[in-house]
């Protein structure tokens, strides 16, 4: 198992533990995050450790929990670059459930840190959570 594959399944696990300081601490301080279909009015570009944390900092406002099932976890012929696959079962603070699936792709360093973060998922699913959020 290459390096970014043991990266991505601990930061899936973290995030499953609603684990927020491991997920920040896996941070280049160089990390990009993107999210290149990403719902009106959030951003689909982070860059900077401070600020890709604080992203991360804010899931406990958003969801009680998030559980990843159907997780697959693809490694490539660059053993800093992994390709991942979830179904997610979470629910929002206000109690409404959420489901979603991702692809997620993760880009390490040499110090086995996260400089790349990809997020793929349904758009509307998740501006639609916002939305019920913001009510």
């Amino acid at each position: 198992m290459s390096q970014a594959t043991k990266t991505l399944e601990n930061f899936l696990n973290a995030i499953s533990q609603m684990d927020i300081e491991s997920v920040q601490s896996m941070f280049a301080n160089d990390v990009t995050q993107l999210v290149p279909f990403a719902p009106a009015g959030t951003p689909d570009k982070i860059t900077g450790k401070q600020a890709v944390a604080s992203t991360f900092g804010s899931l406990p406002q958003m969801f009680k929990n998030m559980n990843y099932s159907n997780v697959e976890i693809v490694e490539t012929t660059d053993d800093n670059f992994a390709i991942g696959f979830a179904h997610a079962d979470a629910t929002l603070t206000n109690d409404t459930p959420y489901d979603q699936n991702y692809v997620f792709y993760v880009r390490i360093n040499n110090d086995g840190l996260i400089s790349e973060y990809r997020e793929y998922m349904n758009p509307v699913k998740l501006g639609e959570a916002i939305a019920q959020l913001t009510k």
